[in-house]
């Protein structure tokens, strides 16, 4: 179920409604029914993959926490571990490795094996990415001792399918939201309030922004070769604009969704823009996966513990798992290989960028924005041809003469959006709006309403980080 739908607008109050409506003892039981009911709404089978998700990680985790036998307490985390990753390897990524393999054909003509081999070739679980990664930070967590294991298993099961972060994030930790989900929550203005807020901005930067720019880079990417060099420029700006708005409206939804029922979701944007160097930018764009990564994967391997070289090798490692993270496509393996080489280049040449003021603070922050958006070609880009076509377009010019059509109106909505995000909101945009009376915050309100029913994108785009 899509944030940006009419299905949603009706599940969320209802939801709401009853959850508020039901004695405490029974509200966590609506909440799990409903959120699988939500991500079942899309393809229902796949309601049974994350239960079995949840089942596995849950008996590792309480085996861990109640054996004191070292090797055993491993075993079950590696197995935990393992069984996510070959869950994920084979939804996700076996298409990409062995789609044409012997191994595929042959597994293809077992009948036991054939639907999901079928299911695996052409769709990917929405969210597998993000429950999956949530789901082993438990298990992980339960063994270095910071978490208590979770004695029962439906209550684990909504930890892992909470609906509004269950499909892109953020990846949140088991203490912050399990302790949340279970508290006797009551219904407050201020929840409401600001749950609003976050679902209006939120709606609006994807609809308003994130969709009417979709089309411009569709236009380009659906044909690139008729266009000409300006156009080229002109689609990637427009692209690297829209998955920000995109993935920033997506967030702040699930931050308003949570909201209304009095539950805070972490923070997974903070003006990703002004970041000075790439290393800064990780550390502000897509925050929870991040710091997954970095908790996870970048620290356990020794993070900058064994010398410069090895920290450097942790960093591209850490970048490439990500790219294929993002997508089974050589193209984001290459999308993640940039930002490590850009990493290691900031690293080197751009030390003074981090806490640089005045002229050279401005300069990072464009150079940053403007590497960002090159290495987007790759995220963009549905094979490395048209990657390199593209590349060579931006930088050998392009035979091609046609120009991009884009509407006055989207570059009024983008406008709006980098001045409210980049230069006004120097708080996150519910509070900001407590800075002003309620007649200026009730015409924002308006405003906002009025340019999603009247300049909504023509497409309802799915939101990006969806298929992941």
């Amino acid at each position: 179920m899509l944030f940006n739908s009419i299905p949603f607008l009706i599940f969320l109050p209802l939801v709401w409604a009853v959850y508020f409506l039901l004695p405490f003892r029974l509200r966590w039981v609506w909440m799990l029914g409903s959120s699988y009911f939500f991500y079942g709404y899309w393809k229902f089978e796949f309601v049974f993959l994350m239960a079995f998700t949840s089942l596995v990680d849950w008996y590792c985790g309480s085996q861990i926490k109640s054996s004191s036998d070292p090797r055993r307490r491993k075993l079950f985390l590696w197995f935990s571990i393992l069984s996510n990753l070959l869950i994920l390897f084979f939804f996700k990524y076996f298409n990409f490795f062995f789609g044409s393999s012997e191994l595929a054909h042959w597994l293809y003509r077992q009948d036991a094996a054939a639907w999901a081999v079928e299911l695996a070739r052409y769709t990917i679980p929405a969210g597998i990415s993000f429950y999956t990664f949530q789901s082993i930070s438990y298990v992980v967590d339960v063994y270095r001792g910071h978490d208590e294991a979770e004695r029962s298993l439906p209550r684990f099961m909504l930890f892992v399918s909470f609906f509004p972060q269950l499909v892109a994030g953020p990846i949140e930790r088991f203490s912050n939201l399990q302790s949340q989900l279970f508290s006797p929550q009551k219904v407050t203005y201020e929840n409401l309030r600001y749950g609003f807020r976050l679902l209006l901005y939120g709606l609006f930067l994807k609809i308003c922004v994130a969709d009417n720019l979709a089309a411009v880079a569709d236009q380009f990417y659906g044909a690139h070769r008729i266009y000409s060099s300006a156009a080229a420029w002109t689609a990637a700006a427009a692209f690297c604009v829209q998955v920000y708005a995109d993935f920033f409206g997506y967030s702040l939804m699930a931050q308003g969704a949570a909201r209304l029922f009095g539950i805070d979701l972490m923070d997974n944007f903070l003006k990703p823009f002004l970041g000075r160097n790439i290393p800064e930018f990780w550390q502000r764009w897509h925050i929870s996966l991040s710091t997954w990564f970095r908790d996870y994967l970048y620290i356990p391997l020794g993070g900058s513990r064994k010398g410069t070289s090895r920290m450097l090798g942790n960093v591209m490692l850490v970048f490439l798992v990500s790219g294929l993270w993002h997508g089974a496509n050589w193209t984001m393996i290459l999308f993640g290989a940039a930002q490590g080489v850009f990493y290691w280049l900031d690293y080197f040449f751009f030390k003074k960028a981090a806490s640089a003021q005045g002229w050279y603070a401005a300069f990072s922050r464009v150079k940053t924005v403007f590497i960002f958006m090159l290495t987007l070609v790759f995220f963009r880009s549905v094979s490395l041809a048209q990657s390199t076509e593209v590349y060579r377009m931006l930088f050998s010019g392009a035979p091609g003469t046609a120009g991009l059509s884009i509407p006055a109106m989207t570059l009024f909505m983008v406008a709006m959006f980098l001045v409210l995000d980049l230069w006004f909101t120097k708080k996150r945009f519910d509070l900001w709006m407590d800075d002003f009376p309620w007649p200026a915050r009730w015409l924002g309100y308006s405003t906002l309403c009025c340019l999603i029913w009247m300049f909504g994108g023509t497409v309802n785009h799915p939101f990006v980080y969806f298929q992941f």
